[in-house]
């Protein structure tokens, strides 16, 4: 039976890949891959000629069936992505759904991830915590991640680009987030570099120029920021609002201990 593979890459230090994905990339029949290109330079490097496909946000969806039938062939794939684990903020998760829902074989080999070695470098407790993937840009999206930062009891990590970095840690600061923060700016890579403090404190340290891939690490905040309200009430008042109740149900998650689908349970007959 064909196999499916999800093959972690090094985040930026080529020696940490593992034998295992060398073993597996070198006798599979196609690698699937963010960028032909970057991935190209890795298989070079490694002297791996195995024949590379793209798969990237944009044409995931549509390259589903050209999978499938691949694995129908009897071919072995691995998919890869520009660094570290896929799936993680990066695309595969609908592709992995429809293999696991049709029975094919899946195998993920363990390796390198920024979110597990920002973590450990972090000095937070770890035991347990939350992925919130890329810190929103805007609108409602960034409300609602900016919540999480605030009722959370669990560290949180998180992705920004370089060039949101300070624009980020304004935003922080400006909504009164007074939690400890880690910045790790390329992780594993020779310019490696950890920031940590609070956002006011880390603005003045980190450069305009700062370059490199960013992962934070946001610690529980001092403050109790859960938010109490009449549960009934604020129902009622975005229901008159005319918010749909999905919605209704996924923002009023966001301030209580209430999951998403016991609360559209409460109201979807209102």
């Amino acid at each position: 039976m064909s196999t499916f593979y999800i093959c972690p890459t090094p985040i930026g230090n080529l020696e940490d890949i593992s034998e295992r994905v060398l073993k597996t990339l070198k006798s599979v029949d196609v690698v699937y891959c963010e960028d032909t290109r970057r991935a190209k330079k890795l298989m070079d490097h490694f002297s791996i000629s195995t024949p590379l496909k793209s798969y990237f946000v944009g044409n995931e969806l549509n390259k589903i069936d050209e999978i499938e039938s691949a694995l129908v062939e009897n071919k072995d794939i691995a998919l890869i992505s520009d660094a570290g684990t896929p799936l993680i903020s990066d695309p595969g998760s609908e592709l992995i759904r429809n293999l696991v829902s049709k029975g094919y074989e899946i195998v993920s080999i363990p390796g390198p991830s920024s979110v597990i070695t920002a973590l450990t470098i972090s000095g937070f407790e770890i035991s347990k915590f939350q992925f919130l993937g890329f810190i929103p840009k805007a609108g409602k999206e960034r409300s609602e991640f900016l919540v999480r930062l605030f009722n959370s009891e669990i560290p949180t990590v998180c992705f920004t680009s370089p060039k949101r970095l300070l624009k980020d840690l304004g935003y922080f600061e400006k909504e009164g987030l007074d939690s400890e923060l880690v910045i790790c700016r390329e992780l594993t890579k020779k310019f490696e570099t950890i920031y940590r403090g609070t956002a006011e404190s880390l603005k003045n340290k980190i450069s305009e120029n700062i370059k490199g891939e960013i992962t934070i690490v946001v610690a529980p905040s001092k403050k109790n920021n859960n938010i109490d309200l009449d549960l009934d009430k604020a129902i009622g008042i975005l229901l008159e609002q005319k918010v749909p109740k999905r919605e209704l149900a996924k923002t009023l998650s966001l301030v209580t201990d209430i999951s998403v689908n016991d609360l559209y349970e409460r109201v979807k007959d209102l």
